[in-house]
């Protein structure tokens, strides 16, 4: 062997352990009943912290829902809470496979509802009410358990809102076991809250065993409320050819655009001969704001040459009627402000361009499509 060769093989047998350790690390744990009941009580922790933020939103009965969902699977699993779950019997399986897909709906609500109106972030909360209720009712179960874990956009951000106000609506399932290319592709139907078929139903676009992709031909045209899809998909057996599945559900929200009206009133005090007036408040409403992107309204203010500091006042009225006012907020003339207002937006004043901006406290409301 040459000297050459010999280092390299040296080389190799010092890197080898390290890359072994490197590769095996990145394999997750096999999945247990004692991570799921982790995992249900930590979503269940965190969506009460939540919902004290959204008082009279469905979140506080979700949040109780998960954690007598915990308790229903640890003495569904009894001593079987440490083994994973692929082998244990299959109606334990089952439940524990809900199980997780609720907590993990639970958190993707956490993490996509952060920064939305509270109307929207209200509307995920029923999604979320409805998807852990599902779950938490759900029978049936198979060798291999079809499982939805999620619904997603085309671009893969959570999804709990589905708005009616657009033509063609694209989104997809997903979770595992959902589709065997031995047999044909599984049918999806959807039915409102209460278990009755809705007027526009869903087509199948795309299927794989982890992931069923759909298309709504007219989502302009549903009415608010749940919107429940139904999977029913089949499997090849031995010697019985392809047989049906347990069914398995998501659930998503339909609701119209959150509305919201912002009026304001912007006070100057300018600077006259040795001393500072207070000058008539100019007052207007904002462009209404559907949650999002931002709207601006420009404000000339007369007869102030030379401003020392502004203040501002903002009432907001949402699409139920109810209202509430904040403010003033001031600052000096060469200071921007920037107020949060009730809903989860904010108010700005920016005295460079003398103009105002309603946005979302957040970049974006993730969860809404």
């Amino acid at each position: 062997m040459s000297i050459s060769r010999l280092g390299a093989s040296i080389l190799f047998g010092l890197l080898a352990p390290s890359l072994a350790g490197s590769a095996a690390a990145q394999l997750a744990p096999r999945l247990t009943g004692s991570v799921i009941i982790d995992q249900l009580e930590a979503a269940q922790h965190d969506l009460a912290a939540r919902a004290t933020a959204l008082p009279h939103s469905s979140l506080g009965a979700t949040s109780q829902r998960l954690a007598s969902l915990a308790d229903a699977l640890r003495k569904t699993l009894g001593g079987d809470v440490g083994k994973p779950i692929d082998i244990i019997a299959a109606d334990a399986k089952a439940s524990a496979y809900r199980a997780s897909a609720a907590a993990q709906r639970t958190q993707a609500y956490l993490d996509a509802s952060k920064g939305c109106l509270d109307a929207d972030a209200s509307a995920m909360a029923d999604a979320l009410s409805k998807t852990v209720e599902l779950l938490a009712a759900g029978g049936g179960s198979a060798k291999v358990q079809p499982v939805i874990d999620g619904v997603e956009t085309p671009d893969r951000r959570p999804l709990f809102v589905l708005r009616n106000g657009s033509k063609d609506t694209v989104f997809a399932l997903t979770g595992a076991n959902l589709f065997d290319a031995q047999c044909e592709d599984p049918v999806v139907t959807a039915t409102d809250g209460q278990g009755k078929p809705q007027s526009i139903q869903p087509s199948v676009t795309g299927v794989s065993p982890s992931r069923i992709e759909l298309k709504l031909p007219d989502s302009s045209q549903l009415q608010p409320g749940s919107y429940v899809l139904h999977v029913m998909s089949k499997r090849k057996a031995f010697l019985v050819g392809c047989a049906a599945q347990p069914e398995v559900v998501a659930a998503v929200q339909v609701a119209a655009p959150a509305k919201v009206s912002v009026s304001y009133g912007l006070t100057a005090t300018c600077q006259s001969g040795d001393g500072q007036q207070v000058m008539p408040p100019v007052t207007g409403t904002m462009p209404d704001f559907t949650g999002s992107g931002a709207v601006s309204q420009s404000i000339a203010i007369a007869g102030c040459a030379s401003p020392v500091s502004y203040a501002i006042t903002a009432k907001v009225t949402f699409g139920d009627g109810h209202s509430a006012s904040v403010g003033p907020f001031s600052q000096i003339a060469s200071a921007g402000i920037t107020a949060g207002l009730p809903g989860g937006l904010s108010l700005s004043w920016d005295p460079s361009v003398r103009q105002l901006f309603v946005r979302p406290s957040a970049n974006t409301c993730k969860g809404v499509y």
